[in-house]
This record gives C-alpha cells, sequence and structure tokens, in this order.
C-alpha cells in the first residue's frame, strides 16, 4: 500500500500579472489536506511594472547627470581664469538659488558684484542671454572672461538633438530636404509609392512657412492631391502630406488598412517618443513611415524657427523683439478700447486665470500660478472677441496668432527640441574662435596635447554611444573594454577614442545585451538580416492555398523571386492578396474564372517583406557575399544612429566597399531583432523524405509547412533544438538567467517566479512531482495607445449604414425599397444599445433584416421571442469550437435543420446567395473570415480539424511556454505539462451555473486552478495523439454541453457524479491566501516640486522646506521594529524606512533613527519588516502598506464569503454600474440586468449585518453607524445611486487598498481605512507571522519580547 504523501495528483496552476491561484487534488478532482489545511490557495503580489516607465525616469536622470558632468568639465577649465578675475564668482553663482541669509558669501548680487559692473548692469546690456551669445559669437572685441563664461554655460546646458548627422557649415534648410529625399526614398521602396512633389521646392517651402496655421498649410500642401475615399487600399499621399503638415491624422486613413480603425490619432506636432512603444505594437513595420516623416517635420521646424539666421542665438533676438513689438501693440489696444480689462490681463494673479502674469511669471513667487502658451492664448481669445472684427491690419496679425496660439512665444520652450547641436556647435565655435584672441589661455596647449577649446568642443559634441555603455567599471552592466585593460586614467570625452576600444566594446554589446532565441539560447538575429527576413516571409506564404491546395514550392520560389526580390514596376510596394491573385492569373497557375476568394490562409496584406534583400541587391549581385552583407546589417542595427562610427567599420573591415556603397548603407534605417537564431534556422537538422539532413530553413522553402507545423511531434526539430540548448548551456542555469533569455514581460517574469515557488514547496511536500500540471496565464495587460476609442455596436452600425444608403446597388441587389432601408435604419436609431448586446438583434441588422441562407424577410418580432429564427455556427459547433460573431449567422430555423453538422453550406444556397454576401462584405457588414466561410466550396481538412481540436488544448501564449519549459526541465517526464485555456472554464461554469465575480474576493483564483484541473483533465484524457490519427473517422463533439453532460470520459469524467464533487468544492472557502512581501522601490516621492513651507522631502540636502519648497508623499521602502525612549519611559514602535534615507538605515540604522526620525536612544528589535507582510495585531492579521503622520495603513486579510446568488447579483450590479459609465447616464433596467431597488435594499441590509461580524466589526465600526443611521436616505436613492453605493460599500469588505467613499449617502468621503498606532505598547500583543509562500507552514515571531 503506498503512503499517503505518494499518492498520484493533480496540480492545477491560474497564473496572473498580480496572483497565482493554485490546487491540488487527486484523480477524482477531491482537494488534498496537509496538516489540517486544505491544498488550495492564492499567492498575491504588486504588478511588476514595465521597463518603459523606469526607463524614461533613468534616461531623464542620466541625462541630468550627463548635464551636470559638462558643465563641470567647462568649469574646471574656466577656474583658474575665472578666479584670478573674480575669486568669489563661481561661489556666487551656485548660490544664486539661495535665500541670502543661507549664502556664504555676504553679497546681494548673484553674478556680477563689481563697483562698476553688477547684475542690474548685466541684465540691462544683455536683456536675455541669447543677446550675450550673439555678441560673442560676432563680435572680436575683448570681453570679460565670466561674460564669455556664462555665454558657454548657456550652450553647453542645452546643447541640441543628435538626430541629424549635418554639417555645421552647412546651410539651414540642408536637413530638410535631406529628410525629404530619404523619406520620398522610402515610400517608394517600402510602398512603391512616387511622392516626389511636382515642385519639391515650393513644398518645402511651404512646409518651413513659419506663423503659418496648420489648415492653411494642410490646404496649400494636398492641393492637387486627391483625397481616397473611405474603403480604398494603400498608404495615401493626401495624407502623408496632411500629416507633415502638422494635423492630426487617423493611422487608418494614413495607410488605408482598417486594421487601425480603432487606434487613436497622431499628429506630429506631439513627442512621439512618449507613445513610441504603443506606437510600434500597432503600426509594426509601417512605424518607420511614421518615424521618417516625423525627422521631416522636425527639420522643416527647425528651418522655420531658425529662418535666414546663420546662428540661433540671431534667430530668437529677433522673436524677442517681435514679442515686445506685439506686446506693446496688444496692451495700447486694450488702453484704447476695454480699459477696464487690464489688469485682468496682465497683472491679476489667481488660480486657474491664465492670463499674462501667470504666462510670463511676471513677478513670480514660489507656489505662484503658471500657464501655457496655448491657455494664455485661449484665454486672450475669449477676453477680447472684438479684436476679431477689427479692420487694422495690425490688429487683425495679433489676433491670427493669437488664434493658431502663436502670440508671444517663449524663448525656451518644447520647440527647442529639434534643434540640432551641430547649430549650436557652429555658435560655440564662433563664440570660442573669438574669445580666443582676447583669452590666452583657451589656446593654450595642455601636458595632455588638447587646448581648453579643443576640450570644450569635444565636451559639448560627445556622447557615449549606446553599444558602450556605462563606463563604470563598477556598474552592474558594464561592458565597455578598454584599449589598455590595465589603464585605469580617468575618461574625459577628449580621451574617450583613445581609451575605449569601440570595435571590441561593441562586439561585447551584441554577446551580452543582443536577446536569447528561446530554442537554443543563441543571440537572436536582427529582424531584417536576410536569413531571418526570409523566414518570416516563408512563414506567412506557406499556408496559402488555393480551393484548399497549397502552391506548389515551385510556383512559390517563383512567386517571392519575382514579387518580393525583383519586383517589376507594378509590382513595388506592400504585397497583397489581390496582387498575388493577379500574379498567379498572369502565370496561368490559375484559370481566370478562379475568384480571388478561393485564396485563402494569407492575410489582404502580406507583412513580410525582403526589404534588405533589395537594399543590397547590387551589392549581391556584384560580389555574392552573403555573409558580409548579414555582417554589415548586424551592424548597422548595433551602431544605430552613429553613423560616423559605422562609416569606420565598414572602411576598416572589409576591402570591396566603394564610396558610394558606404553612402548608401550609412542611409539604411533598421531598428528591431528578430526572436530566433541562425542556429535555430540553419543548424538544427532533421531526416528528410530520402534520408538528407533538412534544416527549418529548407522545409521552410521546400515544403507548405509553417514553424509551429514543422516544431510539432510530425518532424524531431523541437527535441533536437532541445537537447542542443541542454548540451550547450546545460542544465544548472539559475532561474534569473533562463528567464532573462526570454521574451516575456515583467509582470510574467515575477508571476512565473512565484509559480515555480509554489510548485517546489507542493513537491516537496508531497515526496513527488505531480502526475500532470495544468497550467493557465493571464494575457499580458498590454495598454493600447492612449485616447484609443472603441465604437459601440450601434454607433458602427449606424455609420455602416449611412454609408450604404449612399450606394443604390443595395436596393436592386437585395430587392429592397429604399423606404425599406430607411425603415430598417429607423429601427436602428431607435434601438437601445443595450438591446444589440443580443447577438441574434445585432445579426438582424449585418444582415439587413435578411435570412443569410435564403435572403427572405426575417422577422423581427419573432427573432425578439425567440422563434423561428437559430443562429447558426458556419463552421460546425460540434467540430470547432467558434461562437464569435464571424462565425455566426442568423437563418430560418427550417433551414438550420437542413444544414445540420455539415460543412460547406449547401452549393445552392452558396450560388444563390454568393452576390449577396460579397455586398455584406464590401459594406464591412461582415468581415473577410466571415465571408470566406460561407463561400468556401471544400470540406474541413483533416489537418484542420485537428489544429481546431488541438487549439482547445496548447497555448501559444509566450509566458506560458516559457513557464512549461521550465517545469518540464524541473520535473522531466514525470510530469505532463497540460496548458489550460480559459475559454474552455468560462463555458464549464456557464454550463453549471457556477459564478465568478473578481470584485467580491480573491478566491476565484483558487477555483480557477482547481477547475483547470477538472476541465482541461477531460480534454486531455479525450483528445489523445490516438484520437488525432483517426479524426476523420471519430464521431466527437467539442460542445461543453456535450462533453459533461452527455459523455462519460474514463478515468476523467463521470457525468453524473463529478460534478457533484465539483460542485461542493464551489461551495468551499477555506482557501488559503498569502501576499508576497516586498519592498517599495521607484520614486524617492512625487515628482512635483511643491512652494515653500510645504513638502516632507526637502528638494537638496540641507535645504529648509519652509524656504525652498519640497516633495510629497516620501515613498516608504519598508517599516522595521524599534524601541526607543520617549518621556523617560522606553517604547516599541514600527517605524518608517523612507526610500530617500534607505542607503543610511541600512548602512547605520541608529543614526537614521536619530537623524531623520529624532529617536532618543534607539535600539533596533526587528531590522525590516517588508511591505505586505503579514502582522497579527491582537489576533487581528493585517498587512502594512504605508504610513501617515505617527500611524500604519493597514489592510485586513479576511475575504468575503458569499454564495453563489450572492455572487451572481454583486456580478450583475457590476455589470449594470459599468453600462451606465459608458453610456454617461442612468440606463433603464432591464430583465437581463437582474437587479431591482427592492434587491438593493435588501443587500444594504445584508452588509449592515455583515458589519456586525467580529472579523470585521473593528475595521468598518463607523462605517456600519453611517449606513444604519442613513438607510432612508439610500432608499431613496435611485437605482444607479443605489447600486453604485453597495459596490462603494463592498470596497470595505475587500481585501485591498481601496476605501469606500459614502458620499452619497452622507456626505463622507472615506470611511473604513485601517489607521492604527505605530506605538507598539498599544497592543496586548503583536506577532509578525512567517508565512510560506503556500501558506501550508507558519511561524510568529513576537515583536513585544
Amino acid at each position: 500500500m503506498k503512503e499517503k504523501a505518494q499518492i498520484p495528483y493533480y496540480l492545477g496552476i491560474d497564473a496572473g500579472s498580480s496572483s497565482v491561484g493554485w490546487a491540488v487534488t487527486d484523480t477524482m478532482y477531491h482537494v488534498l489536506k496537509t496538516k489540517g489545511k486544505a491544498m488550495w490557495g492564492v499567492r498575491l503580489f504588486p504588478d511588476a511594472s514595465t521597463a518603459a516607465e523606469r526607463r524614461t525616469h533613468r534616461a531623464a536622470r542620466r541625462r541630468l547627470q550627463r548635464r551636470k558632468q559638462r558643465l563641470d568639465i567647462l568649469e574646471m577649465l574656466f577656474a583658474p581664469a575665472l578666479n584670478e578675475k573674480d575669486p568669489q564668482f563661481l561661489a556666487r553663482m551656485h548660490e544664486s538659488d539661495l535665500w541670502q541669509e543661507d549664502k556664504s558669501i555676504n553679497s546681494k548680487y548673484s553674478l556680477f558684484s563689481d563697483s562698476n559692473f553688477n547684475d542690474c548692469d548685466y541684465h540691462a546690456q544683455y536683456p536675455t542671454t541669447y543677446h550675450l551669445r550673439s555678441e560673442l559669437a560676432h563680435s572680436t572685441d575683448s570681453h570679460d572672461v565670466r561674460l564669455v563664461y556664462l555665454a558657454l554655460h548657456h550652450l553647453m546646458k542645452s546643447r541640441g538633438h543628435f538626430l541629424y548627422e549635418i554639417s555645421e557649415t552647412s546651410d539651414n534648410d540642408s536637413s530638410l530636404r535631406d529628410k525629404f529625399d530619404d523619406f520620398c526614398t522610402l515610400l517608394s521602396d517600402a510602398y512603391g509609392l512616387d511622392f516626389v512633389p511636382h515642385n519639391t521646392d515650393n513644398y518645402l517651402n511651404i512646409l518651413k512657412t513659419p506663423n503659418m496655421r496648420v489648415t492653411e498649410k494642410a490646404a496649400l500642401l494636398t492641393e492637387g492631391l486627391k483625397k481616397p475615399s473611405k474603403n480604398e487600399a494603400g498608404i495615401s499621399p493626401f495624407y502623408i502630406s496632411e500629416l507633415l503638415a502638422g494635423r492630426s491624422v487617423a493611422l487608418s486613413n494614413l495607410f488605408g488598412d482598417d486594421r487601425f480603425k480603432d487606434a487613436k490619432k497622431i499628429t506630429l506636432q506631439n513627442d512621439l517618443d512618449a507613445n513610441y512603444n504603443e506606437l510600434c505594437e500597432v503600426l509594426d513595420d509601417h512605424i518607420s513611415v511614421v518615424t521618417a516623416a516625423k525627422d521631416v517635420y522636425d527639420a522643416a521646424r527647425f528651418a522655420e524657427i531658425i529662418g535666414t539666421h546663420r546662428y540661433l542665438c540671431d534667430a530668437k533676438i529677433a522673436v524677442y523683439k517681435q514679442n515686445n513689438i506685439d506686446l506693446r501693440v496688444l496692451k495700447d489696444y486694450i488702453k484704447a478700447h476695454c480699459i477696464e480689462r487690464y489688469n485682468s490681463i496682465f497683472c491679476d494673479k489667481e488660480d486657474k486665470l491664465d492670463n499674462y502674469a501667470a504666462y510670463s511669471q511676471y513677478h513670480h513667487k514660489s507656489g505662484d500660478y503658471t500657464c501655457s502658451q496655448e491657455a494664455f492664448c485661449k484665454f486672450l481669445k475669449k477676453s477680447l472677441p472684438e479684436m476679431a472684427e477689427s479692420k487694422s491690419p495690425v490688429i487683425a496679425t495679433i489676433y491670427q496668432k493669437i488664434v493658431d496660439g502663436s502670440f508671444l512665444p517663449r524663448l525656451r520652450s518644447s520647440e527647442n527640441g529639434v534643434i540640432p547641436y551641430q547649430l549650436q556647435l557652429r555658435e560655440l565655435d564662433a563664440i570660442l574662435k573669438n574669445a580666443s584672441l582676447y583669452l590666452p589661455f583657451l589656446a593654450q596647449q595642455q601636458c595632455d596635447g588638447y587646448t581648453p577649446a579643443e576640450k570644450i568642443r569635444k565636451t559639448f559634441e560627445f556622447r557615449v554611444p549606446y553599444y558602450v555603455g556605462p563606463l563604470n567599471d563598477k556598474a552592474a552592466h558594464h561592458w565597455a573594454v578598454r584599449s589598455n585593460t590595465d589603464s585605469k586614467e580617468k575618461i574625459y570625452p577628449w580621451n574617450f577614442n583613445q581609451l575605449i576600444d569601440l570595435d571590441h566594446s561593441a562586439e561585447a554589446f551584441l554577446v551580452n545585451l543582443i536577446g536569447r532565441c528561446t530554442y537554443t539560447g543563441d543571440p537572436v538575429l536582427p529582424k531584417d538580416s536576410l536569413l531571418y527576413s526570409e523566414y518570416m516571409l516563408l512563414n506567412e506564404l506557406n499556408p496559402l492555398k488555393i480551393d484548399g491546395q497549397p502552391l506548389s514550392t515551385e510556383h512559390k520560389k517563383q512567386l517571392i523571386k519575382d514579387m518580393f526580390i525583383h519586383p517589376v514596376s507594378k509590382q513595388k510596394g506592400k504585397v497583397t492578396k489581390k496582387k498575388i491573385y493577379e500574379y498567379l492569373k498572369s502565370k496561368g497557375w490559375i484559370s481566370k474564372a478562379t475568384n480571388i476568394d478561393s485564396i485563402n490562409g494569407i492575410d489582404d496584406k502580406i507583412k513580410s517583406d525582403l526589404r534588405s534583400r533589395r537594399d543590397f541587391a547590387d551589392f549581391l549581385k556584384r560580389t555574392g557575399d552573403y555573409q558580409l552583407t548579414e555582417d554589415i546589417i548586424r551592424h548597422i542595427l548595433v551602431f544605430g544612429e552613429d553613423k560616423k562610427m559605422l562609416r569606420r567599420w565598414l572602411r576598416t573591415h572589409t576591402d570591396v566597399l566603394t564610396e558610394d556603397d558606404i553612402k548608401k548603407i550609412c542611409r539604411l534605417r533598421y531598428t528591431d531583432w528578430g526572436r530566433l537564431s541562425k542556429t535555430f534556422l540553419t543548424n538544427i537538422y532533421t531526416v528528410g523524405e530520402y534520408g538528407e539532413a533538412k534544416s527549418i530553413m529548407d522545409m521552410l522553402r521546400d515544403t507548405n509547412d509553417n514553424l509551429m507545423q514543422i516544431l510539432s511531434d510530425k518532424y524531431e526539430f523541437a527535441a533536437h533544438a532541445e537537447a542542443y540548448r541542454n548540451e550547450k548551456f546545460g542544465n544548472n542555469r539559475s532561474l534569473t538567467d533562463q528567464l532573462d533569455e526570454m521574451y516575456i514581460s515583467p509582470s510574467a517574469r515575477r508571476s512565473i517566479r512565484q509559480t515555480l515557488r509554489i510548485v517546489d514547496e507542493i513537491v516537496k511536500l508531497r515526496g513527488i512531482p505531480p502526475t500532470k500540471i495544468f497550467i493557465e496565464m493571464a494575457r499580458d495587460n498590454r495598454k493600447d495607445m492612449k485616447g484609443k476609442r472603441t465604437e459601440s455596436r450601434k454607433e458602427q452600425l449606424l455609420a455602416l449604414y449611412k454609408e450604404c444608403q449612399k450606394d443604390s446597388r443595395i436596393f436592386a441587389q437585395m430587392c429592397l425599397s429604399e423606404q425599406e432601408i430607411k425603415e430598417l435604419n429607423q429601427k436602428l436609431v431607435s434601438e437601445d444599445e443595450n438591446h444589440l448586446r443580443n447577438e441574434r438583434l445585432y445579426l438582424y441588422y449585418t444582415q439587413f433584416g435578411r435570412c443569410m441562407y435564403s435572403g427572405e424577410p426575417i422577422d423581427l418580432s419573432a427573432v425578439m421571442r425567440g422563434e423561428r429564427y437559430d443562429r447558426d455556427h458556419i463552421f460546425p459547433r460540434s467540430k470547432i469550437k467558434d461562437d464569435s460573431l464571424g462565425n455566426l449567422v442568423l437563418v430560418k430555423n427550417e433551414l438550420n435543420r437542413e444544414k445540420k453538422n455539415t460543412y460547406p453550406i449547401e452549393s445552392s444556397i452558396r450560388q444563390k446567395m454568393l452576390p449577396f454576401w460579397k455586398l455584406l462584405r464590401d459594406k464591412d457588414m461582415i468581415s473577410e473570415k466571415k465571408y470566406e466561410r460561407l463561400c468556401r466550396s471544400t470540406p474541413l481538412t483533416v489537418e484542420e480539424l485537428s489544429d481546431f481540436v488541438a487549439r482547445q488544448l496548447v497555448q501559444t501564449q509566450q509566458s506560458t511556454k516559457a513557464l512549461a519549459v521550465l517545469l518540464k526541465e524541473r520535473y522531466g517526464n514525470q510530469t505532463r505539462i497540460v496548458f489550460s485555456k480559459a475559454g474552455n472554464v468560462s463555458e464549464f461554469r456557464q454550463e453549471f451555473g457556477i459564478v465568478k465575480c473578481r470584485e467580491v474576493n480573491d478566491l476565484h483564483h483558487a477555483k480557477d486552478a482547481y477547475l483547470n484541473i477538472v476541465v482541461d483533465n477531460v480534454y486531455d484524457t479525450r483528445f489523445t495523439a490516438k484520437f488525432f490519427k483517426n479524426i476523420q473517422n471519430e464521431d466527437y463533439s467539442i460542445k461543453t454541453k456535450t462533453l459533461f453532460t452527455q459523455l462519460n470520459t474514463p478515468c476523467a469524467w463521470d457525468k453524473v457524479e463529478s460534478i457533484k464533487t465539483v460542485q461542493h468544492y464551489m461551495k468551499k472557502h477555506n482557501i488559503l491566501v498569502t501576499r508576497m512581501p516586498h519592498e517599495q522601490k521607484g520614486a524617492l516621492s512625487d515628482l512635483q516640486l511643491l512652494p515653500a513651507g510645504k513638502g516632507q522631502l526637502c528638494k537638496k540636502q540641507g535645504l529648509d522646506i519652509q524656504k525652498y519648497g519640497g516633495y510629497n508623499k516620501r515613498t516608504v521602502a519598508y517599516f522595521f521594529a524599534v524601541e526607543y525612549l520617549y518621556k523617560k519611559k522606553r517604547i516599541r514602535a514600527i517605524q518608517p524606512v523612507f526610500l530617500a534615507q534607505k542607503a543610511l538605515y541600512e548602512k547605520d540604522p541608529i543614526a537614521y533613527c536619530k537623524i531623520h526620525l529624532n529617536l532618543d536612544d534607539p535600539l533596533i528589535i526587528r531590522k525590516k519588516i517588508l511591505l505586505d507582510a503579514l502582522l497579527e495585531l491582537d489576533g487581528k492579521r493585517l498587512y502594512p502598506s504605508s504610513r501617515t503622520s505617527n500611524n500604519i495603513i493597514y489592510e485586513h486579510s479576511y475575504q468575503l464569503a458569499v454564495n453563489n446568488a450572492q455572487m451572481q447579483y454583486i456580478k450583475n450590479t457590476v455589470k449594470y454600474v459599468e453600462r451606465c459609465n459608458a453610456a454617461k447616464k442612468e440606463l433603464a433596467v432591464t430583465k437581463f440586468d437582474g437587479i431591482s431597488i427592492q434587491q438593493n435594499i435588501q443587500y444594504y441590509d445584508w452588509f449592515i449585518t455583515k458589519c456586525h461580524q467580529p472579523i470585521y466589526a473593528e475595521f468598518v465600526n463607523t462605517m456600519q453607524a453611517y449606513l444604519q443611521n442613513n438607510r432612508d436616505q439610500f432608499i431613496h436613492l435611485s437605482l444607479l445611486g443605489q447600486s453604485k453605493l453597495l459596490l462603494e460599500i463592498l470596497k470595505a469588505f475587500q481585501c485591498g487598498p481601496q476605501n469606500p467613499n459614502l458620499d452619497a449617502l452622507c456626505g463622507v468621503k472615506t470611511v473604513a481605512r485601517i489607521s492604527k498606532s505605530s506605538n507598539l505598547s498599544n497592543y496586548r500583543s503583536i506577532f509578525l507571522v512567517d508565512q510560506s509562500i503556500t501558506g501550508l507552514f507558519e511561524h510568529k515571531i513576537d515583536l513585544l519580547k
């Protein structure tokens, strides 16, 4: 007899971004027990932030650090001369932002304190620093060394961007023309679009014309261009011109692609970097068009700003002078026409008053309100409506600037971001050249061979290449290679190239930081490498079928050659299904009678391309050197925008490139890495049909299989790749190394780590690995582009009907009168949005009220009664689980009965209805996918049936596969890994009425894990390898109802008894819930600097918050327990460790306590109590989360227990509130909502009863009183008001940070917040509860001993 611990068992996992549910059962689905605890539970943890947010803060921090380093170098070089002239100048400058009493030097001036020249004289002579820079750049007269230093300091502080590779001696228009030429070349190469305007000079002049309204500029640029129709495909010259003018353009219009119809509009006026990742996710390869257009736009803005001036300072002075003129005109106008408004426009200071005082910050003090130029112009437009009627040309010009938002531009604004550093360098060179004539030290060569002037110039133009990385050899991610490894010489901009070996550093970058192939562990290929781009194209083209038959490999290779490698002029641009269809016809490979709809297996547009193959076509034809080409592509990607380094590499590593080759290569732009390695694609083999060794690329070229088919059990590639990986890297890599090599998000990594710890603990406890592990991982919660707008069903239908009414073909085609269409439209207009959630009704309108199989009118009243008409699954529901609208039609029930479970649809129906279906597709009433399913004339193949069933059994999500790989490595063949599908469990819940509501508690994660075991074990047991081999002869169904209510699955499911077991456990609440104790990281506080007298964290060390302001909401890293002397008594308390002072605490906790907490004679009791550690205070279990004043804020640990009916009602309430919020109004309740005022009152009373329960009473006693005393007020609220309030009350019972807002009930906004004294002396007992990750083990640490 086996020991209990050795009984075979199943383990279910439900892993999300911030939770892992788990359950352990025997083979009959009974939850196992150990030490009296049921073995199922939930692990909660903070959602790991993405790298993007951290990267933004890190980039800003490094930018400021490098700016400081540049200024420090400038000061070092000027210090001797400055000290000789004025020993206290630098000290005054450093202390210029301090109060007088805080300065070390007793001087009322910040810069100049000479008897004959002080700050007042300086500002009178040079109103802005641009005036000083201009004088020094143009004049060779001797100037004070301090003035030269201030001008160079100003230049060094904001030197401009490094995006353009232009000569500092070139004219101001060259960068615009170069960028525009590159843009036109990209459009020609990638899209076959000849965008070169008829008069390029005129087009560019319009682009750079200053003070022209965007609409006017767009009108001029689009003059003569045809605006494409709504359904016209392909990139549009019209919308490109609108984009370049600065207008907001819909991506679907720009690219003529409906896939982007839900994405927000873009405008080049905005900083694309802020949403670059989201844009890449949406646009994929199209991102290159947007970034190139942004380059053109920025170059035009630069040309607009600089005008005809040689130096930026002169352009800024011109703006300054114009501002003076415009301001004087405005003041004179107001004094003459509306003097009573003068003070409100120019002088008054109030919050939210966007006047001149707020915009100019005139006599500005800390905390005063400020506004933007846009807000200021809107204020002026609203305040001075009569200006629009002025007949004066001068006033009309001023008013037009106000309307355009361009009135009184600041000299320093975000627009300076378009200034290239070469322009500033031009000015810096002029100043240094002139200054060297009267400041000899600038031209004196120092011991290292450089003059100070040369060092200043090199510092100005220096930036660390990203492929070199951190220069500090003690940095965590340091890979830079020194030329002399023994040298410890300090690196400066002027000796960087001598001390750093750029080539070896670039190679180290490739080795250390390039992603790794999931299959082999080797470095991945560039996405645009010849090999990888061929793989992507073949993987996309291989599924192509014509009337269900694959294209022969010979024809496929010829197609690729003619359409992708050497396309004729008419084939240039993105390849589409239509182009492929025309090509196949022209070759005679399909008959002219063949319809384009017979081609399937590929998308309407082929995403993949052989762009790099075409880029290097001439070079490859001349040299035939594919390996060198791959190496060049790799280094284009490595060196990025560093074209100088790329040119150097090209010249030193090959002798076959001409200067024209190098020039062309430097214009190429490749931006991303692939996900697979060369080894995986070319060096992993299997045995071919005739015994020859074949690689994955061989299979892609010589068969019609895609990668997933090649990696199936049909071949042995997957096993061979795994063997290669194990042989090369072994199995002893750390979990961190393994996760770092995988393409998964930070949240998925954290979830996987937690999951593996849970599994390890269970295996250790049980003594053997599980027989099966069922895993489900939630998809990453990717945030689409901000501002994305999703239309309601009604809005979509109304828009489609509006388009259809313009086309008279519809009436003739469907034998409908125009009046009937109008009546349909009127019905739709009056239809409640909520009713369209009914799929039958929605299908009725998408089918223009006609049966999809007969074309006969449908009786809408019968549809609403559920009579005479059925929803039919085009692909039979018994064979393919697809309940999407793309697989559903509304038909007469007798036709549905005749069709049964057969496919394809009868030929007589197809022939009759094909024109109608085609019209519906053309008008976007049905999708292309749905149209193909309706029209298809061939049965589902064995492969398709197998694939559809297999989809219920496998997961393609990267994070799920990563977890499966790690579990397989741990437990090998002892454990079968089964992928769980959330949809299968969801259907099972619906079938048996098992309700799930996330808002109630966290227990649903464990119950989902349990159901993963139950449901997917049935699929895994029934649909075996033997089943798939004989699928064509199997009488099977994948309907949930059939599988679980009509069939028995031996060893997995008894249709009578098994569900009783499941329902028994679904009623249980004995689920273990633990949290991951963690240390808070990130920002030290709020980022907004508060005015004097406000804040908790000083802005700089030693600066008094009362004088200089500070930052609020100091971040608590964690807590600690300490004993200290207070009023001659020793007490214990829990105190915070603030993130800003964490380093001091960890180095010297006693000093931290004394300096930052003002504790007397402290003694550390418990050095670290992490956030979300479990504390037991007088028997109540709580999680510390934050602090306020002398109290600690806690969250309770008591999950709300409800029955199925209560769960359902709360879920109904949530859905109703969500519907009303979406509609932005209170909606009438329907029978589908399942809520009422009377039931709301019952649940209100139920919550009051809950408040009296011992586990909640202490936490919600205040709320309970409010609820009890204001019951009548609740009764008189509207249904929506009641529902919202019930959900607010529910927050008090959730184990989370949110607190109920009872404002609608009694005017109190926050209740049930658990705030307790940090003084431990106030408690009878207090324990730190140390739990294992599952909660199956724990021990207590007494904090009072």
